[in-house]
């Protein structure tokens, strides 16, 4: 039981890393001082929060999984 809803967390999770990740790629892209705005260390901030729960989840509950840990370079 613990497993599945950590599971769904973790899917969750990662949909959130994915579209954080994907948005801020296509606001580079269009916008070359978009890494210099607030916007894009709030957007960083919040990507390095949820691979951080993620992580956290794996290492505690789904070690022997098919989810694979992140790494979000700072």
């Amino acid at each position: 039981m613990i497993k599945r809803i950590v599971e769904r967390y973790c899917l969750k999770q990662l949909g959130l890393i994915t579209r954080l990740q994907e948005e801020s790629n296509e606001k580079m892209s269009a916008d070359p001082t978009y890494v210099e705005s607030y916007g894009y260390h709030k957007q960083k901030r919040s990507l390095v929060i949820a691979a951080t729960k993620y992580n956290t989840a794996i290492d505690l509950f789904l070690k022997d999984s098919e989810f694979k840990k992140i790494e979000i370079e700072l």
